[in-house]
């Protein structure tokens, strides 16, 4: 009997990683083919999707982005402001949590008088 896979199983990841890395590198074909579509974006996606999933692309990647500084420093900036966002994003949902609960449970006093 196989264990049940939860919603953020690494099987599950990697299925998505694979789906998306597709669909960018689709996209990037048809912007090859229709010249108003810019391509290099959707190439640069597939490739970061696709290296979630192969070490040796991983690897290839970090090899590259160690021998083009300049792209290092942006990506790194990227990555470091996406997780700035991302944590933000987190502390408002919980205050927002917070507020919400203490919204009920301020309600649910006032009833009860």
């Amino acid at each position: 009997m196989t264990a049940a896979r939860g919603k953020g199983s690494p099987h599950r990841k990697k299925i998505w990683n694979i789906a998306l890395g597709i669909f960018f590198l689709i996209l990037g074909i048809i912007g090859v083919l229709i010249p108003v579509m810019p391509q290099l974006i959707f190439f640069f996606l597939s490739a970061v999707f696709f290296s979630r999933v192969s070490k040796r692309l991983r690897r290839a990647m970090r090899q590259f982005r160690k021998r083009h500084p300049k792209l290092e420093r942006a990506y790194a900036n990227w990555r470091r402001k996406a997780r700035e966002k991302r944590r933000m994003l987190i502390r408002k949902a919980r205050q927002l949590k917070r507020d919400f609960q203490e919204q009920m449970d301020g309600a649910a006093g006032g009833e009860s008088r």
